[in-house]
């Protein structure tokens, strides 16, 4: 918080590094100004209407920074991307590498930060494309451009404006300080033995009852962002690459992939030119309706194109648990393991949650015994005609990308093919553990697949 930065752009000043904790939803505006106090802010901005956020910073303001408006940089920027994941990598200066990253037009939390080198800054990136796959990095390739200072500060407005917290009263001066106390206690003096009774009970904790409906809520609020495409998703994405020509116009098929989106799969193939009389003009007259082509080179063509399938969020569907699925779901896949030449199922790890805070912004205790969602990385591989026998266990799986790929064999068995299918993304179950054995904030790790054949 001490570290922000303030650049002055137009007739404006923009504010970077500054440090973004959640707030509860009703009052606040309160609670944002007394968490401002509490970590001796000199300014704030509270984010959306909704408040569910507010930046602080420890600012010393010199001269005509003192006259010009004041913006969050990192709010500007949620509020040009609104929907989506996106993040930003800017320079601002020698040993001033600022990262912010923004979902659903909301600062994720950890960034707005400045960093010494492009390589840390870039470490932080990486990280963030783990915990969300469908991250879009401004100025890379097939993304938007790197935005310009000019235009993060032409985005600015009374939501991301920052405002000068009140000093209260350890800001006033130290003879003030003194002063007050003894004029209140000269007004109370007739009526000191008024107060003269027990301490009142300290207020009691949250009760479990409450703690079970705030961390009911946090589960519900991050299970909404987890899509799941389900068996309807999973079969639509099937049917695009059961239509996908191999051969077309005199140029081939090498390899085609999807990945999901809230609404849709966003899919692209790429073709290679091997007809002696294959040409552009023919691939475009033959395309598939839907395809945009993009022509990376002479010899080389990617058609992309997408196939609706709205997904539904994991808050709406109801998984089973690991030992339903350990029982019933491995045997269904034992059954079918023949036709693919590999299945993996990791661990079952905690789904990431973050904890709720309390009006003080503490975090509360997760009660014993609370149903949580964990998830286990998942991957198919076989012939795409086996996919079909996999659909009907696909309900609870959120998918990360498909693969298809073209490979040159003389002979073709139940495992082999042509045209072999690659399958990544989570399996989502729900499980209850004691509250000392789950984290308050927990993301999910690396682990090792397990084959699903038994020991």
């Amino acid at each position: 918080m001490d570290d922000a930065l303030i650049r002055s752009v137009s007739s404006v000043s923009l504010a970077f590094g500054l440090d973004w904790l959640p707030v509860l939803s009703g009052r606040a505006g309160r609670i944002a100004r007394r968490m401002a106090r509490q970590y001796r802010a000199t300014h704030l901005v509270i984010a959306g209407d909704a408040a569910a956020a507010v930046g602080l910073a420890c600012l010393k303001l010199k001269g005509s920074d003192r006259r010009r408006p004041l913006y969050s940089a990192a709010q500007n920027v949620a509020r040009l991307y609104a929907t989506g994941t996106v993040a930003l990598l800017l320079e601002l200066g020698e040993n001033h590498h600022w990262l912010v990253a923004v979902h659903d037009g909301a600062v994720v939390a950890r960034t707005d930060k400045m960093y010494v080198s492009a390589q840390q800054a870039r470490h932080e990136l990486d990280e963030l494309r783990q915990a969300f796959p469908q991250l879009v990095v401004l100025g890379e390739a097939r993304s938007p451009e790197v935005l310009e200072l000019s235009a993060i500060a032409a985005a600015g407005g009374g939501h991301s404006r920052l405002q000068r917290v009140g000093r209260g009263y350890f800001g006033l001066p130290t003879l003030a300080r003194w002063i007050l106390p003894a004029l209140i206690l000269a007004l109370l003096l007739p009526r000191v033995w008024a107060v003269l009774r027990p301490p009142a009970q300290k207020a009691q904790p949250v009760s479990i009852v409450d703690a079970s409906q705030v961390w009911r809520a946090a589960h519900k609020r991050a299970g909404r962002a987890v899509p799941i495409q389900g068996v309807p998703g999973t079969r639509a994405v099937l049917d695009s690459f059961y239509r996908l020509p191999v051969r077309v116009a005199g140029w081939s098929l090498v390899n085609a992939s999807c990945e999901p989106a809230p609404s849709h799969w966003q899919c692209r193939a790429r073709y290679k030119r091997t007809g002696l009389r294959a040409d552009n003009s023919a691939l475009i007259q033959a395309a598939l309706p839907g395809w945009d082509i993009d022509f990376v080179s002479i010899d080389q063509a990617e058609p992309a194109w997408r196939v609706g399938a709205a997904a539904v969020s994991l808050s709406q569907v109801s998984v089973h648990d690991a030992a339903h699925n350990e029982r019933h779901l491995w045997s269904a896949l034992q059954a079918i393991q023949p036709a693919f030449t590999s299945m993996q199922l990791g661990r079952p790890v905690p789904m990431r949650v973050i904890a709720p805070r309390d009006a003080q912004a503490r975090p509360i205790d997760r009660p014993r015994g609370l149903p949580v969602y964990t998830l286990r990385q998942v991957r198919f591989d076989g012939p795409l005609r086996s996919a079909s026998l996999l659909l009907p266990y696909t309900g609870f799986i959120s998918w990360k990308k498909l693969v298809l790929s073209i490979h040159d064999m003389r002979t073709v068995d139940l495992k082999s093919s042509r045209l072999t299918l690659s399958l990544h993304g989570d399996l989502y179950e729900i499980q209850s553990e004691p509250a000392d054995s789950v984290g308050t904030t927990i993301a999910p790790s690396a682990h090792a697949a397990a084959d699903v054949s038994p020991p």
